[in-house]
């Protein structure tokens, strides 16, 4: 371990690291208190003096908003691709998520030229397994890319909620900007992104113009927080009971669709009940598509909706989803 000054450090790995605001007052307090207990990690650089910070960005941060001039480091590699590779494989102790990896391997292939089979060699695993973190990084737009960084979008919420829905509906990148865009620096949680996300890929126009306006609290509201408008004082019991229904047929129509796979094979009394009552919605079907289409109005034009708005492909809810419609 040595001691060296804060103008020694070469930030060039900062942007494959996540910022975590939150994460970063707690360490700054504790080293108001207790000093830096852990020694930041490095490499030294190739051609000058200073030294490439690979661990300890949070840390180094905090020293610098707190006047410390000499900080505790420790050396994980010869050389910056070495240390990359270390700092990798031991994962499991740093707490690395896939895109910080991601990020990491980028640098190598891109700044340090290693072919995807060098590093997988450096790092002990499959060049698929490479490839895989590769193709995640590249697929980022520059903007989304800059959010999740920068901490303004929890990573999670965009790898298991944005990410995993787009992917399988063929969203346009256009669209995925425009929502992290608008959620981003919020305060909102990963679940509440998560109900967000999915409503605005299938909770139809007036739902996405409502996010992307920014008022997202009044579309959480909506969504999950008071979905059928019963705590809504401006609106009377008929329109309650409307609104009660509506949140209701979207519900049962979830249901519907995620549990009604296979369910032909079945047979017997239970064939009959289906017949019979798929019989009576497909009887009522068009009267109640053009009863509703009468009651949405284009919140842009106050006008009746002339058509429905679509349903990506493959947006079969979960079987636990809410009033959205997915």
């Amino acid at each position: 371990m040595e001691q060296i000054e804060l103008n020694a450090f070469d930030l060039r790995l900062e942007h494959t690291r996540c910022k975590d605001a939150d994460a970063e007052r707690r360490l700054l307090i504790s080293i108001m208190e207790r000093d830096i207990e852990e020694p930041l990690s490095v490499a030294q650089c190739e051609i000058t003096d200073r030294y490439v910070l690979i661990d300890g960005f949070k840390r180094y941060r905090c020293a610098r908003k707190l006047g410390k001039g000499i900080l505790p480091v420790q050396s994980i590699g010869h050389d910056v691709p070495c240390a990359v590779f270390s700092m990798i494989r031991r994962e499991e102790s740093q707490g690395l998520s896939t895109l910080e990896q991601a990020a990491m391997i980028e640098e190598l292939h891109r700044r340090y030229s290693l072919s995807i089979h060098e590093i997988a060699s450096g790092l002990a695993r499959s060049p698929a397994w490479v490839s895989l973190r590769l193709g995640m990084i590249g697929d980022l737009s520059d903007l989304v890319r800059e959010k999740i960084m920068s901490g303004a979008f929890p990573v999670r919420a965009y790898m298991y909620g944005i990410k995993s829905f787009t992917r399988v509906n063929r969203i346009a990148a256009e669209s995925t900007d425009a929502l992290v865009a608008a959620l981003s620096g919020k305060g909102l949680s990963t679940r509440e992104l998560f109900i967000l996300s999915r409503a605005y890929f299938t909770g139809g126009a007036a739902m996405e113009r409502l996010i992307l306006q920014g008022d997202a609290r009044q579309a959480l509201r909506i969504l999950s927080v008071d979905p059928d408008g019963s705590d809504e004082p401006s609106m009377d019991g008929r329109q309650r009971e409307l609104i009660k229904d509506l949140s209701m047929t979207v519900t049962g129509m979830n249901r519907v669709m995620a549990n009604s796979a296979g369910m032909r094979e079945g047979g017997g009394l239970f064939i009959q009940y289906l017949n019979h009552w798929c019989g009576a919605i497909l009887k009522r079907l068009n009267d109640f598509s053009t009863v509703i289409k009468g009651l949405y109005a284009d919140d842009r034009t106050g006008q009746a909706s002339r058509g429905s708005d679509t349903v990506p492909a493959g947006s079969a809810p979960q079987s636990h989803s809410g009033p959205v419609a997915s």
